[in-house]
C-alpha cells in the first residue's frame, strides 16, 4: 500500500512536471507527501511494535516452565544483583518446546559473568515489568516497553550455560572491545572519579557514574559532554580534514577518503553503545560525507530531516528516548537561536570572541531545551554559561589524548603515558567542574512543566523566531494573547479545586513516605532510603510545586510511631506495616492508587501499608 502511494505520487509530479502545472498545485504535493511519511510512520510503527507479533512472550497464557535465551549485553552490576538483557529464543510451555520471541531483563547472582553470546537455559517465568505504583513516579514499565523490553526476571543462580553462538558478530565484537577497553582504563588509571568520566565520555558508559559524580555534572550544567555526540563525532570527522581537504582530491580517492571516515564514525559510534544522540551525530554527519563525495555543500537541515528520517523508519520508537529528542532540539536551537545571540555582539578581541562564542552556543542549545530538562528532569543549571567555558575545551581535550589512548593502550610505553596525561585532564576537567557544583545557587530544583506546557513552550518559541525574521503585528499580538492564555491556565487549578487538607502516603517496598498538604504547605514525613524517596516520593512533590516544606511531628511510643499532622489528627505506623487512623480522621474521603488515577475506596481506620498509595482528602 506504502509503495503504491509512492508510485502514484511520482506519477503524478511526473504528469504535472511535463505538463508545466505544477505552480497549479504547488500547494498539493507538499501535502500528499506528508501524508505519504505519516503513513510510513504508522506502517513502520506497526511492524516494530512487539504487542503485533503473535509469538511474542506477551501472548503466552500458558504455564512458562522454563526457556532459552541468547545474552546480548555485559553485565551490568546492581546493588544485590547483576543485571543483564536476553532475547528470547524458545519456551517450554505447555509440556513442549517451541519457538517464541521478546526480551527479558535478567537479575542474577552466579560467581561467574555472563557474556554476550551465551546461550542459556533459564528456569521459570518471566514477570511482566510493573507499571508505577505512585502518582507522577517514572513509568519505568513505558520507558523499557519503548525499548522492546516486556518482561524481567530474577533468576538468582537458576540458570545454565549452554554454549556460545555468534549471532550477532559485529556488535558482539564492540561490545568485547569496549570491555576490553574500559579495562585498560581501570589498570591504568589510578584516579576513581578519572576512570568514571573516561568511560563516560570517551566510550558512552554513563552507568559507571556514582550517583555524586553524576549529580554534580548535572548541577554544573555539564552533563551533556559525558553523552556521546555531536561534539565527540564532530571532533573525530574533523579530525581528518585538517589533514586531508576531499575537495582537493580525484572523484575515485576521494569516495574512498570519505568512505573509510563514514566507516570510522559508525565504528566508533558502536563501540560506544550506539545511543540515540550518537546515531544522529553519525547519520548526520554520513549524509554530509556522502554530498562530498559529489563536491557538494548540503543543507545541515536536510540532513538533520533526513537523519531523523532513516533513524526513525529503523526505530520508531526512538522519537519517545529523551536523548533522541535533546539532541535534535539542541541542534536546531544552535542553528537557528545562536546566530541571533552572535549578532548582538561581535568582540574585537580573539580570546573574547571565542568564549562568546561557545557561550552563545550553549546559551541557544539551552533555551530549545529547557522545556525538555524541566519535564524530564525537573532542573535547572544556574551556571551552565560557565560551565560551557570548561566543558566544551574539556572534552576537546580529553578526545584529542584519550582516542590515541585507547588506540595504543596495549603498547606498554605510549599507552602508560597517554593514559597519565588523559587522567590528569581529566582530574583537572572534575575540578572545576565540582568547583562550578560547589557555587551558591548552582542549581534550581522543583521545575515542572507537563507535556502540554512543553508544546506551549516550542510554539511560543516558534513565534518569537518567525517575529524575528519577519516583525508583524499580527504575530505579535498572537505571541502575547498565547501568554495571556497561559496565564489564565496556570491560575486554572487553583480556582477549580477548594484547597483541602490532603494526606499522601505512598506504596514504599521498604519504610514509609507521607506527605500532608495545608494551605500550600507541604509537611512531609520520611523514613526510607534515598534512592527510593527519590524515584517514588520525590516526582509527586515536584509535581505540587509548593516551596513551603516543614516536617511532620513524630511522638515515639513504645509499641508505634506516632505522626502529629498539623490538623490535629493522629497516625500510628505500626511494626506490621499498618496505618491507624484515630477517630478525628472520620471526616474523610478516601482513595487508592491504581493504574494511573485515583480509585475511592471505603473510609477504613485501618490501612495495609505497602500495598498501594493512599490519598485521604479531609473535609
Amino acid at each position: 500500500m506504502l509503495g503504491l502511494g509512492w508510485v502514484i505520487y511520482a506519477l503524478l509530479l511526473i504528469y504535472v512536471e511535463s505538463n508545466r502545472l505544477f505552480p497549479r498545485f504547488r500547494f498539493i504535493f507538499p501535502c500528499l507527501a506528508f501524508l505519504q511519511l505519516v503513513l510510513a510512520g504508522l506502517i513502520f510503527s506497526y511492524l516494530r511494535d512487539f504487542k503485533n507479533d503473535p509469538n511474542h512472550l506477551i501472548h503466552v497464557e500458558e504455564e512458562v516452565k522454563g526457556y532459552l535465551a541468547l545474552v546480548v549485553g555485559q553485565d551490568e552490576a546492581k546493588p544485590n544483583s547483576i543485571a543483564n538483557r536476553v532475547f528470547l529464543k524458545k519456551i517450554w510451555a505447555g509440556d513442549k518446546l517451541r519457538e517464541s520471541r521478546g526480551e527479558v531483563l535478567v537479575y542474577h547472582r552466579a560467581n561467574v559473568g555472563l557474556s554476550p553470546g551465551n546461550l542459556i537455559w533459564i528456569k521459570g517465568k518471566p514477570q511482566e515489568i510493573p507499571g508505577p505504583t505512585n502518582p507522577n513516579e517514572f513509568n519505568y514499565q513505558k520507558f523499557t516497553i519503548r525499548q522492546g523490553v516486556a518482561h524481567r526476571h530474577f533468576i538468582g543462580d537458576q540458570f545454565e550455560v549452554l554454549g556460545s553462538v555468534s549471532e550477532f558478530p559485529i556488535e558482539s565484537f564492540f561490545i568485547r572491545l569496549r570491555r576490553a577497553l574500559m579495562d585498560r582504563m581501570d589498570r591504568v588509571f589510578k584516579d576513581s572519579k578519572a576512570v568514571q568520566i573516561a568511560k563516560a565520555l570517551l566510550l558512552g558508559q554513563k552507568k559507571t557514574l556514582d550517583k555524586e559524580l553524576s549529580d554534580a555534572y548535572a548541577t554544573a550544567g555539564a552533563m551533556h559532554v559525558l553523552a556521546v555526540s555531536g561534539l565527540h563525532v564532530g571532533i573525530i570527522y574533523g579530525f581528518f580534514f585538517l589533514w586531508i581537504k576531499p575537495y582537493r582530491l580525484g572523484i575515485r580517492k576521494r569516495v574512498l577518503y570519505l568512505s573509510t571516515i563514514i566507516l570510522l564514525i559508525w565504528a566508533y559510534a558502536l563501540l560506544t553503545g550506539m545511543s540515540p544522540s550518537v546515531m544522529r551525530a553519525a547519520t548526520m554527519f554520513s549524509i554530509m560525507a556522502l554530498a562530498q563525495m559529489k563536491a557538494r555543500n548540503p543543507s545541515i537541515f536536510n540532513a538533520i530531516a533526513l537523519s531523523a528520517l532513516i533513524l526513525l523508519v529503523f526505530d520508531p520508537m526512538l522519537i519517545y528516548a529523551v536523548g533522541f529528542q535533546l539532541s535534535y532540539v539542541a541542534l536546531l536551537g544552535i542553528l537557528l537561536i545562536q546566530p541571533i545571540l552572535v549578532k548582538i555582539w561581535l568582540p574585537a578581541n580573539k580570546i573574547l570572541e571565542y568564549a562568546w562564542q561557545i557561550s552563545t552556543v550553549g546559551l541557544a542549545a539551552q533555551v530549545a531545551t529547557f522545556p525538555l530538562s524541566a519535564h524530564y528532569f525537573h532542573i535547572f543549571p544556574t551556571y551552565f554559561l560557565l560551565s560551557n567555558l570548561v566543558a566544551i575545551p574539556g572534552a576537546f581535550l580529553i578526545m584529542t589524548v584519550g582516542v590515541p589512548f585507547m588506540l595504543f593502550s596495549k603498547f606498554t610505553v605510549i599507552g602508560s603515558s597517554l593514559g597519565f596525561l588523559t587522567e590528569w585532564i581529566i582530574k583537572l576537567f572534575n575540578t572545576l567542574v565540582l568547583a562550578i557544583q560547589d557555587l551558591p545557587g548552582a542549581k534550581v530544583s522543583g521545575i515542572y512543566l507537563d507535556s502540554f506546557e512543553v508544546y506551549l513552550y516550542f510554539l511560543f518559541l516558534g513565534l518569537c523566531l518567525w517575529l524575528y525574521h519577519q516583525p508583524r503585528k499580527a504575530l505579535l499580538w498572537t505571541l502575547l494573547a498565547g501568554l495571556f492564555f497561559y496565564g489564565i491556565y496556570r491560575l486554572i487549578p487553583y480556582q477549580l479545586h477548594p484547597q483541602k487538607d490532603i494526606l499522601t502516603i505512598y506504596q514504599m517496598d521498604k519504610g514509609f513516605a507521607i506527605d500532608f498538604e495545608q494551605s500550600l504547605a507541604l509537611f512531609t514525613y520520611d523514613d526510607a532510603d534515598n534512592s527510593s524517596i527519590s524515584f517514588k516520593a520525590s516526582p509527586h512533590r515536584e509535581r505540587r510545586g509548593i516551596e513551603r516544606q516543614y516536617s511532620i511531628q513524630l511522638l515515639e511510643k513504645e509499641t508505634a510511631k506516632v505522626l502529629l499532622l498539623p490538623n490535629g489528627a493522629l497516625l500510628s505506623l505500626l511494626d506490621e506495616g499498618l496505618i491507624i487512623a484515630t477517630p478525628s480522621l472520620s471526616q474523610h474521603e478516601l482513595f487508592s492508587w491504581a493504574e494511573g488515577v485515583w480509585t475511592p475506596l471505603a473510609n477504613l481506620d485501618t490501612l495495609n501499608l505497602g500495598a498501594s498509595a493512599y490519598r485521604v482528602v479531609f473535609d
